[in-house]
């Protein structure tokens, strides 16, 4: 099994604080993306792939000494979004794959929980105390959130559009995806009905899988979870999570 960072976009909002690709600020005495990788040294794992964009050469050099990593450069890092990065790591991998935004911090038990029982469909993590983080992150669910319905069986019914009711939203998605490779194909197969649209997000991609009766199965997570999306972020995730 491999674990795939999307790691390739600059994240203009955050730059113009740190100056760096955004996962490399330093949560808990250690770049995040280093984090996260130690997370993942204590799962199943062993593959471990970065796709790459901006500043590729600065972030390889930081992760050189890292076993079992490997790197994947998104030349159109500036032009799409990180749906095309996705895509990119499954055209490149025929094997079951976890997909993981590089600006969210992760516990090993998450992963842990996420791939206890094989599966050979679609899974993601959904994180019930949601509520709890964005008001740690000071944020507005109505303005930046995003939907996420499930039926009773745990599966996604729809996901990715804009917050209307907060009452309704009992879950956030986690940017986690875990993509088992009997489902490799028929994904990518489905992306190039798609892929003229480049302002399409990873949410939306999940979105339109479903709509195109593809199960998306889901795990409750209730802890162990944050989001760097801006600075501001960063400053409440020291002052009030960590």
């Amino acid at each position: 099994m491999r674990i795939i960072f999307l790691a390739a976009g600059k994240s203009n909002r955050i730059f113009k604080k740190i100056k760096k690709n955004k996962c490399l600020i330093n949560i808990n005495r250690k770049p995040l993306i280093k984090f996260l990788i130690d997370q993942i040294k204590k799962t199943k794992i062993k593959k471990i792939s970065i796709i790459t964009g901006f500043r590729a050469k600065i972030l390889e050099k930081k992760l050189k000494n890292i076993k079992n990593i490997d790197f994947l450069f998104n030349e159109k890092f500036n032009s799409r979004e990180m749906l095309y990065s996705l895509i990119l790591g499954l055209k490149n991998y025929d094997e079951d794959i976890l997909i993981s935004y590089s600006d969210i911090l992760f516990n090993s038990k998450i992963i842990n929980t996420l791939l206890k029982k094989k599966s050979k469909e679609i899974k993601i993590p959904i994180l019930k105390n949601w509520k709890k983080i964005w008001k740690i992150r000071n944020k507005d669910p109505l303005i930046d959130g995003e939907t996420l319905f499930i039926n009773n069986k745990g599966n996604i019914k729809s996901i990715g559009n804009k917050i209307s009711d907060l009452k309704r939203i009992d879950y956030q998605y986690m940017g986690l995806i875990f993509i088992p490779k009997e489902k490799r194909k028929k994904i990518l197969s489905l992306y190039k009905l798609i892929s003229h649209n480049k302002k399409m997000h990873a949410t939306g991609f999940l979105n339109f899988l479903v709509k195109k009766k593809n199960l998306i199965k889901t795990v409750v997570i209730d802890k162990g979870w944050y989001e760097f999306d801006d600075y501001e972020d960063l400053i409440n995730y020291k002052k009030n999570y960590y």
